[in-house]
């Protein structure tokens, strides 16, 4: 045990020489730092090994780092990083694919080592530790997703082809999750918006002949919104009678406002599917209100009487549903006693 812990409190030998030498810590820190390193070292050698022992040794380093990070600030010394902070990052590195191999069934180690990475900006890394955590935790439908949106992210990779693949291979081991088929639905969506943002910015949007040029939520993007409206379809093939679902997918699209056809259409297709869910109906009502408090007073009366109309087709269809409603009655007496600061707008 001795020998072994030895070797590598030498291996940290030019690491400390370094930060002695560019003025980062003195001789006499250094070795307080080799010495409270080597009690580390001799806790992960014992026969058996503790999950808080690695996390110890991990949040030491990362503390030394960020001590680092105010000397170089105050001492404006920006030099041999790379021996330096990185050996230190590789350490804790090491130090982590030890922990969670050994404990590979605490998701959050795995977690702690991939913000660790981000924070690094070593996206590679991330992208790796996602694939081999995946492996292990293959049917948790959140780590899936967070998988896909790093890799379709400014932060990530910036590649949604391989977002699209990790998303597709999430659903095909785990074919019933709600999740990640909400995922795929909304990342082609988001990148439906970025590729129209795209051509107005190149001037190759594609307008309708009755919109202004300012009105970017007309811009026909049939094309753009292909993928969305074929997952659209399927998802309505794979959950049938789920309102539940249905009405998520439309709180997906009302965030996208360039997908005003598509989610007529989910508002079509949720009157005709569920026309007695007063649940349905709600968010029918509710969501001319998205965006409200955004708006002028006269734009703000018109979503309010929309609103109101669809809670007057609501009670013909339900009257015994609607017609005992106090909210629903007080909406209908007109809309002159709507206003935006009494208004619920989450659904």
């Amino acid at each position: 045990m001795a020998e072994y812990v030895n070797q590598r409190l030498e291996e940290m030998i030019p690491e400390l020489e370094e930060m002695s030498s560019i003025g980062l810590f003195s001789i006499k820190e250094t070795k307080v730092i080799l010495k409270l390193r080597e009690a580390h070292e001799y806790k992960l050698r014992q026969q058996t090994k503790t999950k808080q022992s690695f996390l110890n040794y991990i949040e030491y380093e990362k503390k030394l780092l960020e001590l680092i990070k105010i000397r170089r600030k105050k001492l404006g010394q920006d030099s041999k990083k790379r021996d330096v902070e990185k050996a230190i990052a590789d350490r804790i590195h090491k130090l982590y694919r030890l922990v969670c191999e050994r404990f590979s069934d605490d998701l959050h180690l795995w977690e702690q080592h991939i913000e660790f990475t981000k924070l690094m900006n070593e996206k590679s890394y991330v992208s790796r530790l996602y694939t081999k955590v995946l492996k292990i935790h293959s049917h948790n439908e959140d780590l899936w997703v967070k998988s896909a949106r790093w890799e379709s992210s400014k932060e990530g990779n910036m590649n949604p082809d391989l977002a699209r693949e990790i998303l597709l291979k999430a659903q095909r081991v785990n074919p019933e999750s709600q999740l990640i088929f909400l995922e795929m639905f909304r990342m082609e969506l988001d990148l439906a918006k970025i590729a129209v943002k795209r051509k107005q910015i190149l001037g190759l949007a594609d307008k309708k002949d009755d919109t202004s040029d300012d009105d970017c939520s007309q811009i026909n993007i049939g094309q753009e919104l292909k993928i969305a409206n074929i997952i659209y379809s399927k998802g309505i093939e794979m959950f049938p009678g789920n309102s539940e679902l249905h009405l998520k997918m439309l709180a997906v699209c009302c965030a996208v406002k360039e997908a005003k056809a598509l989610r007529q259409q989910i508002v079509q297709d949720l009157q005709c599917l569920y026309p007695e869910n007063p649940q349905v109906w709600h968010a029918l009502a509710l969501i001319n209100l998205n965006g409200l408090r955004k708006m002028d007073k006269a734009n703000q009366r018109e979503s309010a009487k929309q609103c109101v109309e669809v809670y007057q087709q609501a009670v013909e269809k339900l009257p015994n549903v609607f017609s005992q409603s106090d909210s629903v009655q007080s909406l209908m007496l007109g809309v002159q006693c709507l206003s935006p600061a009494s208004l619920s707008l989450s659904w």
